[in-house]
């Protein structure tokens, strides 16, 4: 029986580190996304230790397989997309926004020539990309950049009020624009203390467990 357990910490830490090496994560940034410490990737990718059955099953939405596949003894090619190629498609999104924006801007001088301010769609195409830049930082990238899109989609969309709608004191946008960001600063302050406060318990959970069995 112990032999079989150790083979399964072995066989479950080798293919960790197989799909995680093959999407270009780190230990930290595969624990950023379980929301766990580095320190307990680090332990079950040394065979110290099991993921519970829902790490196991978070592991394998991340990185596209079955849970399955994370016990099996020879892994099969991963299904998920390298970073490289996560990367392209990021890039190839904000392409298309920059694409619809100039289609449109050329559709708008065709049919009102006389409009000069057709310019404001590729205005409002850096709110849009920013929307898009959060959607994909969700799914892929590290929280920094997930901070940097939310502070730029609060910017952009102030400056494409006070640009667009002619009305006096617009410029007090900005006040709120401020106090907006603000908050969000604080709120990513607490997520990563949060974190902290998290990874500071589980060495303590996971020892207390390890006494029980």
């Amino acid at each position: 029986m112990f032999d079989n357990e150790e083979m399964l910490k072995q066989r479950i830490a080798k293919n960790i580190v197989f799909y995680r090496e093959h999407a270009g994560d780190t230990q930290l940034e595969l624990a950023e996304k379980l929301n766990y410490s580095d320190k307990s990737v680090s332990k079950w990718e040394r065979g110290e230790g099991i993921p519970g059955i829902y790490v196991l099953t978070c592991i394998a939405k991340i990185y596209g397989v079955t849970v399955n596949d994370l016990l099996a003894e020879e892994p099969p090619k991963p299904k998920r997309i390298s970073r490289y190629n996560n990367a392209i498609i990021t890039l190839l999104s904000f392409g298309l926004v920059w694409l619809i924006a100039t289609f449109v801007f050329i559709i708008l001088r065709l049919v009102i020539p006389s409009w000069d301010d057709a310019w404001w769609v590729f205005l409002f195409a850096i709110p849009v990309n920013a929307i898009v830049a959060i959607v994909f930082t969700c799914m892929w990238w590290p929280r920094y950049l997930r901070f940097i899109s939310v502070s730029s989609l609060i910017w952009s969309s102030v400056v494409c009020l006070v640009c667009t709608i002619p009305v006096a004191n617009m410029s007090l946008f900005y006040i709120f624009a401020g106090v907006l960001q603000g908050l969000v600063v604080l709120w990513f302050m607490l997520r990563k203390s949060k974190k902290k406060k998290e990874q500071k318990e589980q060495p303590q959970e996971e020892g207390s467990s390890e006494g029980q069995e």
